[in-house]
């Protein structure tokens, strides 16, 4: 009877010296999250659609984008991503993304720390370009408005133990810049929606939300060719918290 005490004894001291190292299993609500923050559309700060340029030729665009996601549980998620545009005939943009995000410890419960690669593809169409409405308004008669739609398509491979993100996106940018002087000051907004899946790896089922990035830029800092943003976003979902990044963008000239 007295060693069976001495064993009790000894089982619950060593449950309480020594750490815990089972660990409940992440919610269906943090892999939601974590696919949707994971994939460039809610890694990366979103960028303001591109002023329309002459239509004889197409202009290549190299573009660095930063993004710092700060959860309602006050962790960070930061990212940084280059990537490469094709304006076609001054107007139309279709790129491609690919970067890496790095994520604190205890972003989510039962969930390793790290970070993961993570690949993007987009186009985006110009609509709508005009200037005398916009001009009449801000009473600056160089002053030009641009009105689009796009698409995207992100990829990110473990972002949780076996489990990919895939998400798609789809927005409707409007831009207005103000051409008098140079740098030139831009103003954006890119509201939208975006679907976050699993890509087949198992994890939860596919959520819809939406979204709206905003942001100010100067174009043609220095050169015609320099182009900085300071842009954020915010995604209509608990939990998800709001981001905050510089991109900068260099058009090759012909």
């Amino acid at each position: 009877m007295m060693r069976s005490k001495w064993k009790v004894a000894g089982l619950l001291s060593l449950a309480f010296a020594s750490p815990v190292f089972a660990q409940s299993p992440a919610s269906e609500r943090d892999l939601q999250l974590l696919r949707l923050m994971g994939t460039p559309i809610g890694a990366l700060s979103p960028i303001s659609l591109p002023m329309p340029a002459s239509r004889n030729h197409n202009y290549f665009i190299g573009r660095f984008q930063t993004g710092q996601r700060r959860s309602s549980g006050g962790t960070n998620l930061a990212a940084a991503a280059v990537g490469v545009d094709l304006q076609y005939r001054g107007g139309s943009i279709y790129g491609l993304t690919a970067g890496y995000q790095e994520r604190e410890c205890r972003f989510a419960e039962g969930e390793s720390c790290g970070g993961h690669a993570l690949f993007g593809a987009r186009a985006q169409v110009n609509l709508i370009t005009g200037g005398s409405a916009m001009a009449g308004m801000l009473r600056d008669n160089s002053t030009t408005s641009t009105f689009g739609t796009e698409i995207g398509f992100g990829y990110a491979p473990n972002v949780s133990d076996g489990m990919n993100a895939c998400t798609i996106d789809f927005g409707l940018p409007f831009s207005v810049a103000k051409r008098r002087q140079r740098p030139r000051f831009v103003t954006y907004i890119t509201p939208g929606m975006v679907w976050d899946m699993s890509c087949r790896s198992g994890g939860p089922p596919t959520k819809k939300s939406y979204f709206t990035g905003f942001g100010i830029g100067l174009q043609q800092v220095g050169n015609r060719s320099l182009d900085i943003y300071l842009g954020m976003q915010k995604v209509f979902r608990p939990g998800v918290g709001n981001q905050l990044g510089i991109s900068v963008t260099y058009v090759r000239l012909p």
